[in-house]
């Protein structure tokens, strides 16, 4: 989450347009999604060992 806030932070002001913000928004949240999924994957995996 800090990188995410220090992109934002080094995003040069001028000349940035809100392609350049969607982007940015979009491929933190790509990654927060990957991040869930592969977090869920382990847990079931590991329910699945005890079992």
């Amino acid at each position: 989450m800090s990188f995410a806030l220090w992109l934002l932070q080094v995003t040069p002001e001028s000349g940035a347009d809100n392609t350049t913000t969607v982007r940015l928004v979009a491929g933190v949240l790509a990654l927060v999604c990957v991040v869930v999924i592969i977090m869920r994957r382990k847990k079931k995996a590991s329910k699945d060992d005890w079992s």
